[in-house]
């Protein structure tokens, strides 16, 4: 944490053009805003900040992405500083050349190594795991105390944090907790019914064809204006972005037409795999959904959601664990890791070719994006759609044929609610 308020007040002090570059979800954006507010704050002139949105199926790695980070401020030779937030955590060369841009990546996924020649403040290994937002705010609150618990940087914590947790899982000010009690007053000033609903808006745009995460941004700023100006109102225009509401309308149209695409399971039963063709980004809200239905599922350790349809040549996919009562989540990336040497058999070489995009973010919210024919070599390694014989599996009248419940009546409906709906969305999860 001290090295990395040395290296944004130097940032200030030596006039360097800052490049941030947050990832596309609610928290990354408003990590984002909370750290261009601060370097507001430290007077660093706005001419020398800018952001940087990735283009759709695009990651933080790529050697197009470093192309185009390069280009910002092109008439003043290229940014000096980078700043990463909520992505960049995998081994790696430099995300940009060192002797030209230092780089900084703040960030919560695991991982125990990074690109080369960064400076890091990650969350990961410290538990409870704080968002990358709250992280970015403990931060910022450090350089100008005077904005702790006020404003847009209130608001963008409180965002992040909704968006990645939920409202249910944070206690702020709590004794028991970590969570800072300075955001408590903000927090229910807000409510958390309008953070709720303002993260399901936000997260809208990154999920359609257009990927407009722009919008999202530009909205998310609008909000911390009207928050510094007037205390507990920034959300307001969130809550009635015409852009925000439009796109959220038409992901949950999409989601309703491939919530119902059946499962198919592995031949030992510990996966589940629900294929949609989507340009929409709908993959991690399928996967959730089938958790809950698959819960009774014994054997169950994962399920997956693969989209064919939302690069051209690859398949993105989610992974969500089904909750035990009693027992701990599993650990989904050591779980698909544990996979590797099955598909190395079927098809050597197979590790070194999916490399980091297979089996990165979080523990229990994981997933990845791999070339189809990969693809189809995991789903042939792990026996995808290969039925048990009857001598390995039990039979017999007390035997049950059915986990999934015809009749259920909850939906995915619910989760993309808008505006003069019943139902309205309460928790958000991320890919």
């Amino acid at each position: 944490m001290d090295q990395a308020k040395d290296w944004i007040s130097e940032c200030v002090r030596d006039k360097h053009r800052v490049l941030i570059c947050p990832d596309k979800d609610a928290d990354g954006l408003s990590s984002a805003l909370v750290l261009s507010r601060t370097l507001r704050a430290l007077s660093h002139p706005p001419s020398l900040t800018a952001i940087y949105h990735l283009p759709r199926g695009l990651n933080i790695h790529s050697p197009q992405a470093s192309a185009e980070m390069l280009s910002s401020f092109p008439t003043e030779g290229g940014p000096t500083r980078c700043i990463v937030l909520d992505q960049g955590s995998r081994p790696g060369p430099a995300l940009l050349p060192p002797d030209q841009c230092k780089t900084l990546i703040i960030d919560h996924h695991l991982s125990d190594s990074f690109p080369a020649e960064s400076q890091v403040l990650s969350a990961c290994h410290s538990l409870p795991v704080a968002t990358t937002s709250l992280l970015t705010y403990s931060l910022c609150a450090e350089l100008v105390p005077e904005l702790r618990g006020k404003g847009a940087l209130a608001l963008g914590a409180l965002v992040g944090v909704y968006g990645d947790l939920g409202s249910g899982k944070v206690k702020f000010g709590s004794p028991d907790d970590p969570w800072p009690a300075s955001l408590a007053p903000a927090e229910k000033a807000l409510t958390k019914s309008a953070l709720s609903k303002s993260v399901a808006l936000l997260n809208a745009p990154r999920r359609t064809p257009e990927f407009n995460v722009a919008s999202a941004y530009a909205a998310l700023e609008a909000a911390g204006d009207a928050e510094d100006e007037t205390p507990g109102t920034g959300l307001k225009s969130v809550l009635g972005d015409e852009k925000l509401l439009g796109a959220k309308e038409r992901t949950a149209e999409e989601t309703k037409r491939w919530q119902a695409a059946p499962p198919v399971f592995t031949k030992d039963g510990r996966i589940a795999v629900v294929t949609v063709d989507s340009g929409y980004q709908i993959h991690p809200v399928i996967a959730t959904r089938w958790t809950g239905t698959l819960r009774k599922a014994k054997t169950l350790i994962c399920v997956m959601c693969a989209n064919t349809g939302y690069t051209p040549s690859h398949v993105h996919f989610s992974c969500r664990a089904p909750r035990q009562p009693g027992a701990p989540p599993p650990d989904l990336i050591a779980f698909l890791t544990s996979l590797k040497p099955l598909c190395d058999a079927l098809s050597p070489g197979w590790s070194e070719r999916v490399g980091d995009d297979f089996a990165r973010g979080h523990r229990e919210a994981t997933g990845g994006i791999i070339r189809t024919e990969e693809w189809e070599v995991l789903c042939k390694a792990v026996e995808l759609g290969v039925k048990k014989e009857k001598s390995e599996g039990a039979s017999g009248k007390g035997a049950k044929g059915k986990v999934i419940d015809p009749g259920q009546k909850n939906t995915l409906d619910g989760f993309f609610a808008v505006k003069g709906k019943k139902k309205e969305c309460k928790a958000i999860f991320v890919e």
